[in-house]
């Protein structure tokens, strides 16, 4: 899996169930996500995080993101395998019921 992927798979769903009344999916994977991140740009991945789930602006996170990272990670990293824990993919499974 890749962090596009990923993203495809469950966060943009996960966004969509904050917006009707459960965030506990998208706050999950934001505490996980800066593990996905290149070694240096882990700490930049954490605050955005962070932030989100001070703000509880899920959506802003990832126009953040996606501002600083996006073009170089589509352009270089986009087949770059995660590693993503079996407990995260079973939790989110609930995403799909």
């Amino acid at each position: 899996m890749t962090v596009h992927d990923f993203m495809e798979e469950y966060t943009k769903p996960a966004v969509k169930a904050a917006k009707k009344g459960k965030p506990e999916y998208i706050e999950k994977i934001l505490t996980e996500i800066p593990n996905f991140a290149l070694d240096e740009q882990k700490a930049k991945w954490t605050e955005i995080s962070q932030e989100a789930l001070k703000t509880k602006d899920y959506e802003q996170s990832c126009k953040s993101c996606h501002k600083e990272f996006k073009k170089e990670y589509k352009k270089t990293y986009r087949k770059r395998p995660i590693q993503v824990s079996p407990e995260l993919i079973v939790y989110l499974k609930g995403l799909k019921r």
